[in-house]
């Protein structure tokens, strides 16, 4: 027997092979002779398919879930709101040194063609650059459009933007609050396609940016980002439009002023760092989700700037990640499903050395990933006119899970940094 075992052990390293070979020759004599080895024998079996099980059964939701969204995204359409007179619009910005794509972004806000009233409000957050001086020639240049609120202090632990946002709509007067960020460039139609979206009953407009890449050359970092965004924004779509708001983003964002006051503004998320969009529309979804509608117009999309670097955009992705938790219960059930199958497929990706059932299981789950994915993010492409970006989705979808489940974890426990 102890010839027999010590053969087998070293040449395979699998605990179960081995206590199905020691169990052929004497059940009893292994457990009697090995009664801790054949504890760790059983407990491996059944945690292997407790594993194979679990991973399955997330695949199989995940699959649902995408034949959802796919279903759901054939049901989008352009909002065609017609109201006379328009409403008036007060657009709202939050700006800490960005000296940078500041001026940039007021030139393209400037360029507007909205006939209905509107103006733009900014906040200059503790600035210490350039900031402050171009905000101020800009309202001294168009002092009945541009309005800087300045901001000085910061109660510990509150949100430095939602702070401003909270600041920015006390001092504005517009019906319809649009939102952007200051590194964005904004279509002279924006305005105007945005409140097209707010037909009656729609309190809350989530609008698409798209990431600008260089023209002059390949960066594969910005390209994979740019495809790994569009994936958020095409699920952000498809959910709203099933009913289920999940995300949107700050940065092409609109909803009525009665909505805002009616939800209490940020109260209750206030000192959660992010999630000054996302925190927003979960407070609707607890309510009312049927009020929420995504922007599909390409009239209304943005460019924003991607990050340049791996860092920068792990530090974002960690923040994204950290508001989750927030969430409404039933979006916090589909993306804890959702993060499940994504860890055991990471998980898989190592164990599938180890054993045979977990690796079958694995390749299911990410044929089942790839089909999914790739059926939504086709559907999804063409409805945003991006589809020059399939040609990235592989590279993207190999690292997806793990960097996703990384990110979450990380994000959760607060490990980020913020300018804030």
């Amino acid at each position: 027997m102890g010839k027999i075992f010590s053969k087998t052990f070293p040449e395979s390293f699998n605990f179960r092979s081995c206590a199905l070979e020691a169990l052929k020759i004497s059940p009893r004599f292994f457990a009697f002779r090995f009664p801790i080895l054949f504890l760790l024998c059983m407990i491996f079996t059944v945690l292997e398919y407790a594993f194979v099980v679990l991973l399955v059964f997330s695949a199989i939701f995940y699959a649902v879930f995408q034949t959802r969204l796919f279903c759901a995204l054939g049901k989008v359409h352009l909002g065609n709101s017609i109201r006379t007179p328009l409403p008036s619009v007060s657009i709202l910005v939050s700006a800490r040194n960005e000296e940078a794509g500041i001026s940039k972004t007021l030139d393209s806000l400037m360029k507007q063609l909205y006939k209905g009233r509107w103006d733009i409000w900014i906040a200059d957050d503790r600035s210490t650059d350039n900031t402050p001086k171009i905000l101020a020639d800009y309202a001294a240049k168009f002092p009945d459009r541009i309005h800087v609120l300045t901001i000085t202090e910061l109660t510990p632990g509150e949100s430095a933007k939602k702070n401003a946002i909270a600041k920015l709509v006390q001092a504005s007067a517009g019906e319809i609050l649009l939102l952007t960020d200051a590194d964005c460039i904004l279509p002279p139609t924006w305005i105007r396609a945005m409140i097209r979206e707010f037909e009656p009953g729609i309190d809350f407009v989530a609008g698409h940016s798209a990431i600008e890449l260089p023209k002059d050359r390949t960066n594969w970092l910005l390209n994979m980002q740019a495809v790994e965004t569009m994936a958020y924004r095409i699920a952000g779509t498809g959910a709203l439009a099933m009913g289920t708001p999940i995300t949107s983003t700050g940065n092409n964002l609109a909803y009525r002023r009665k909505f805002f006051e009616e939800v209490h503004g940020f109260e209750g998320v206030s000192k959660i760092q992010s999630g000054d969009d996302d925190l927003l529309l979960q407070k609707l979804a607890r309510e009312a989700p049927w009020k929420a509608h995504y922007s599909v117009d390409p009239e209304a999309f943005v460019i924003t700037q991607g990050k340049e670097t791996f860092p920068e955009l792990w530090e974002q992705r960690k923040r994204w990640a950290s508001k989750t938790t927030y969430y409404a219960p039933k979006v916090v059930v589909i993306l804890s499903l959702v993060f499940l199958f994504f860890t055991l497929i990471s998980l898989g990706y190592i164990l599938s050395f180890f054993s045979l059932p977990i690796f079958f299981a694995t390749v299911f789950g990410v044929l089942v990933k790839l089909v999914g994915d790739t059926c939504v993010e086709l559907r999804g492409l063409r409805i945003f006119h991006q589809q020059e970006l399939f040609k990235w989705f592989l590279p993207v979808e190999i690292v997806h899970a793990p960097f996703t489940v990384f990110a979450v974890l990380f994000g959760i426990a607060g490990h980020f940094k913020w300018k804030g």
